[in-house]
């Protein structure tokens, strides 16, 4: 609808300005007339030239020599359609019959002294030219050629564009799918655990869980959460885990993160920080320990995890990779693109990970 009513604003305009030149040495009712016929030309023979031979020969079919001819053929059409219906105007108005009215010529003498009488007399029958209409019609052909395979070219641009926007969305619910039941996965057995043990933080152990599953099923069907959530899912996560381990106060967590009414994907944090669980030394060993700090700088979400860990001696490899790392890797290039930097370095008996991305201020703009 608003590509139309912009077309249909350009042909209005245009019609007005060829209306002030005929004004000047024709009655309104002529000058009208032939501006409207001129139009009306002029967009036939843009249109039929770009939406039906261009997008016929061109776009879909690719034969070219057929649009050639047909386009040499149109023009031809058109500058005879031209000259025999321009020529009819003068006959057409009663007051126009022959030559011009003296009355009118005089009143147009003295509004523009420099006017040639001669040149009015050249509108009667017969007297439109026929090859500036030819050239005039090449031009226009050639005009609205580029400007339909613009079009298209745009349209197949935009098309891409979307085709690419649900292969990706597609993918991020694929990968996020996965971290739930991970997450899940290891959560319920840390709760087995304490059952078995009969231990009296299996009760509170189930209400956290009991909070981070609301958020999971709740929250995370979103493109984007707002960072305060995904804060607040990451703490109750770091409980969850304080509760089955013997030295608690090793999890050291840092956050400052002045701007919380920003938004960032859901879940994106959390392999990150399992993975400094499942692979590092807490938890199985008394020096274990687990650093977090999260701040935000300049519209950026900063994001470190470091955690105490052992090579593993059998491999000579370090524990600290698993699908949660390559799909959120997977994730962040969907997500970010380019728009993004992601470290993991590996020292002595260190394991760090540090990410920054942009926080976006809309919930929509993903």
């Amino acid at each position: 609808m608003k590509k139309l009513l912009v077309h249909i604003s350009v042909w209005l305009i245009l019609t007005y300005f060829l209306y002030i030149p005929f004004a000047l040495f024709l009655p309104w009712a002529m000058a009208i007339a032939r501006a409207v016929a001129g139009i009306s030309l002029i967009a036939g023979m843009f249109y039929i030239s770009g939406w039906v031979l261009a997008s016929h020969f061109l776009v879909r079919r690719k034969k070219y020599v057929l649009f050639f001819l047909s386009s040499v053929l149109l023009c031809i059409v058109f500058s005879i359609i031209r000259v025999k219906l321009l020529g009819l105007f003068p006959e057409s108005v009663p007051a126009f019959t022959g030559r011009v009215p003296r009355e009118f010529l005089e009143l147009k003498r003295d509004l523009n002294p420099g006017l040639n009488p001669e040149l009015l007399n050249r509108l009667k029958p017969g007297r439109a030219a026929w090859l500036p209409g030819f050239i005039m019609n090449v031009v226009i052909l050639f005009v609205a050629t580029l400007f339909r395979l613009y079009e298209h070219k745009a349209e197949k641009e935009q098309e891409s564009r979307e085709e690419l926007q649900r292969s990706q969305e597609a993918q991020i619910l694929y990968l996020k799918s996965q971290v739930n039941p991970h997450f899940l996965f290891n959560t319920l057995n840390n709760l087995y655990g304490l059952t078995y043990s009969k231990s009296e933080l299996a009760p509170q152990m189930v209400l956290g869980l009991s909070d981070t599953m609301r958020y999971l099923i709740y929250e995370t069907e979103q493109k984007l959460v707002p960072v305060k959530k995904e804060l607040d899912f990451i703490c109750n996560y770091l409980d969850l885990e304080k509760k089955r381990i013997s030295h608690p106060e090793n999890i050291r967590l840092s956050v400052n993160v002045v701007r919380q009414t920003g938004f960032i994907p859901p879940l994106l944090l959390l392999p990150f920080v399992e993975n400094s669980f499942k692979h590092g030394t807490i938890g199985r060993e008394d020096e274990g320990w687990i650093e977090l700090d999260m701040w935000d700088e300049k519209e950026r979400f900063f994001f470190v995890c470091k955690n105490s860990y052992r090579e593993d001696k059998k491999t000579g490899q370090t524990k600290g990779s698993g699908l949660g790392m390559v799909n959120v890797r997977k994730r962040l290039d969907l997500i970010f693109g380019e728009n993004y930097e992601l470290k993991i370095v590996k020292q002595e008996d260190e394991y760090m990970v540090s990410l920054r991305f942009p926080v976006f201020s809309k919930k929509e703009e993903l």
